[in-house]
């Protein structure tokens, strides 16, 4: 598929917005409707297990970048806190209008 002309822009600018750069590995992490319905709470080491091996086959020095989809700033702040060695790429209005739902 392509994306029409218009999306394709929004999605480059979004992207240009968060500094996001290809390859990048990413992680989506749901607390709010997911939990209440669906699933039980999966701590964010489970989800950095994954990428942590995907850094750990890659060239020493490689900046360690994640692109992160959450509607829980405070998983934002907890894998900041947690995981200092990586950048953490997240689109902050995205994540605050998710928890504002």
């Amino acid at each position: 598929y392509r994306l029409q002309p218009s999306m394709e822009e929004h999605v480059r600018a979004a992207m240009d917005n968060i500094g996001f750069v290809a390859p990048i590995p990413g992680m989506q992490v749901r607390r709010t409707d997911k939990l209440n319905r669906e699933a039980k709470l999966m701590p964010v080491e489970e989800y950095m297990a994954s990428i942590e091996r995907y850094y750990d086959n890659k060239k020493k020095g490689v900046e360690k970048r994640v692109y992160l989809a959450t509607d829980e700033p405070a998983v934002v702040t907890e894998l900041r806190s947690k995981y200092p060695d990586y950048t953490f790429l997240t689109d902050n209005a995205t994540v605050t209008a998710a928890s504002d739902v």
